[in-house]
């Protein structure tokens, strides 16, 4: 009873903390840092960043050539599109843990990333750059921004996990009742046998007396009896 006492306590006290991927861990650049870094005179006089904005996301490496053409196209439409999106680049040709980012948004997307860049924008993905995307890009920031349930990649695989994490939460927890009922059942069914046990023993002392008690009876009965035959024999001699 104490182990089981025990394991209830384990599973009531354990903890339902569950972390799901967040962004933030990761190494980022908005559009304006990323500019400056690729050396692109930035066109960001009207720009300012607000939570209203579609986020775009960019997977890049350092000195890619493809990677500073889109930004460089990216930059060239502000002026009209700038209030309909901000940017968020990650770095990883220099950078293992936003490289490991990658892998993971790709293969949640279920494309696979060959190279750089890798463009995100809501479900639509960019394996690459050329200028005919450019129609398909600015089609897919004005569809984002004019959807009423705005898809966020990083939104979706941290549900995702957290939903995955929950449901193996809640696979061990059901395990542990599952135990724990099994464990309690064992437990009650020894308790019964011993008690069953208890009476049987009882029974059988008592059988056992009753038993002892016949033949003693049974031995004095013999005892008189062989008693008065002796007696009567004994008169009889006498006459």
């Amino acid at each position: 009873m104490k182990h089981l006492k025990w394991l209830v306590l384990v599973l009531a006290l354990m903890p339902l903390t569950v972390n799901a991927l967040n962004k933030n861990d990761y190494k980022s650049l908005n559009l304006k840092e990323v500019l400056t870094q690729e050396e692109i005179e930035p066109n960001l006089s009207n720009y300012k960043e607000s939570n209203d904005q579609i986020t775009i996301y960019l997977f890049r490496g350092d000195g890619c050539g493809y990677c500073k053409a889109f930004l460089t196209f990216l930059n060239s439409i502000v002026p009209e599109y700038g209030k309909y999106f901000k940017l968020e680049s990650y770095e990883v040709w220099h950078n293992a843990h936003n490289a490991e980012l990658l892998e993971k948004v790709s293969a949640f997307n279920g494309e696979v990333a060959g190279g750089v860049p890798y463009i995100v924008i809501g479900d639509k993905v960019f394996p690459g750059y050329a200028e005919k995307y450019n129609d398909s890009i600015k089609a897919a920031i004005m569809d984002l921004y004019n959807s009423k349930n705005r898809y966020d990649v990083f939104e979706a695989m941290a549900k995702a996990e957290w939903n995955s994490k929950v449901k193996g939460i809640l696979t061990y927890a059901i395990d542990g009742v599952a135990l724990v009922v099994a464990c309690g059942s064992i437990y009650l069914n020894n308790r019964e046998n011993k008690k069953l046990k208890l009476q049987i023993a009882k029974l059988e002392d008592k059988v056992k007396k009753m038993n002892t008690e016949n033949k003693a009876k049974a031995k004095k009965e013999t005892v008189k009896k062989t008693t008065k035959k002796t007696t009567k024999k004994a008169k009889k001699s006498g006459e």
